[in-house]
Order: structure tokens, then sequence, then C-alpha cells
């Protein structure tokens, strides 16, 4: 609806391109000035985002003329593939459990195969891992922009990426951001659309994101006491519009 996104190079560098396109339904003066705005607000949102520590795509060029950002590609996934993956692994995972009732993992060596059962009390699945371990990352990302005075506006997991070789998180798509006057109510809602998507789609896996994602998020943040007060106020309102209909 916003944007046209495609891959391309640059300079002999794989990227992205965002590319803006005229919406005929508004004044072509109008539509030009608000393009213009918005282009050079996420171009800004992303260059301070990693000026923060933020891991986002570098912005490597902007055409003014085409409305277009050439942004690095970062290779991976989607969150939301995946945490699909995850939880299929996990159902896997018990599909596999022996006749005790204890997941049994198979270690392979050069020599031998050696199997080793472990509880997932004592140690956890690997897939549940990883969950936590991204909640931790998206959690860290977040704080990090709203220490920055900087709230995303668009948290869905199909705004965060996997990278395919490190595993660690990425952030995407700053096109709803905003940097200037950001208050405790934008902060709120940056919360409960994060919470939203991960819950909504993704059941039991984004519950474990999510939790150790607030919790991050509340640990790092010097934001977070009055900002967390807000967020539960957003939230019950939220609650509130989807009881009522």
């Amino acid at each position: 609806a916003e944007a046209r996104v495609f891959s391309t190079t640059f300079l002999g560098k794989p990227c992205v391109v965002k590319q803006r396109f005229k919406k005929k339904y508004r004044h072509p003066v109008l539509d030009e000035k608000l393009t213009r705005s918005r282009l050079l607000a996420e171009c800004r949102s992303l260059m301070k985002a990693r000026i923060l520590g933020v891991q986002a795509p570098t912005v490597l060029f902007v055409d003014k003329s085409s409305a277009s950002i050439f942004m690095e590609r970062i290779e991976g996934k989607s969150l939301k593939e995946v945490l699909k993956s995850i939880s299929k692994e996990e159902e896997e995972e018990k599909g596999s459990k022996t006749d005790d009732g204890l997941p049994t993992t198979t270690t392979t060596t050069t020599q031998s195969k050696t199997t080793v059962r472990t509880t997932a009390a004592a140690s956890g699945s690997p897939a549940h891992h990883r969950a936590i371990k991204y909640g931790r990352e998206i959690g860290l990302i977040v704080s990090k922009l709203h220490d920055g005075n900087i709230t995303h506006g668009d948290l869905t997991t199909s705004n965060f990426l996997v990278h395919a070789k490190t595993d660690s998180v990425y952030i995407i798509d700053f096109g709803l951001s905003k940097t200037q006057i950001v208050g405790e109510e934008d902060v709120g809602v940056d919360l409960y659309v994060l919470e939203r998507s991960l819950i909504a789609a993704h059941k039991s896996e984004g519950e474990k994101v999510w939790r150790e994602c607030l919790k991050t998020w509340k640990e790092t943040c010097r934001k977070s006491a009055e900002a967390f007060k807000r967020y539960e106020e957003v939230r019950a309102r939220g609650r509130k519009r989807s009881m009522v209909g």
C-alpha cells in the first residue's frame, strides 16, 4: 500500500530498494510534499537507529526524484517465518519422545552415534532457547529505539528479520516511525502492537518471545517506568474495543 520493494544491486553490492509511488487519490502537490517528507523521515530514523546501536539496514543511497531508498540487503527470513518453523520443531520434538516420556537427542561423531536423553525441565529444547534468545534481542532493540526517542510505529513479526548466518535479529521498515515529539502514548502503542503481533499470530512461541522481550525492555529502557503504565492503559483500551466490537 505504501511502496514497491524489490532487490537489485548498488555499486556491485546486493541491496533492497523501497520506492514510494504516486497516490492518484491525492492532489499532486500534496502527494509530492507528503512523499518527500516521509522519505526523508524514514531515512533519518534508519540512520539514527544505526547510531543508537540497533541492527537495521544501512542506507546506501537516496534518490529523491524517484522517491527511493537503497538499503543494505539482509540475508535471512522474517521473524514470522522463523517462529512458525520453531513451532513446527517443537511439535516434532514432542512427537519424538521416548517410551519413558523423555525427549531423545542424537549426537553424531566420526566414530559412533551417541544418544543422550535430557529432560525439558533440565535444559529446555533448542527451539525454546531460540525463542527466548529472539525475545531478548527484540526487547533490547525496542529499548534502544525508545531511549533514543524513536517509535517504530509497526512492530510486527514481519518487520523483524533473522540473519541467515548470525541468527541475530534485525529491524526493518521505518515507514511509520516517529522521531519528533515522541511521548509515552507512542511508546505504549509500540509495545501493544508488538504484543498483539506476537501473541495473536504465534500462540505459545509468541508468548515466550513476548515475555522475554518485555522483561528485557523493562530492565534496559530508561523510560520504562512511566511508559509501562501507559502501555497498560493502551492495552486495556484495546481489550475493551475487542470486547465491544
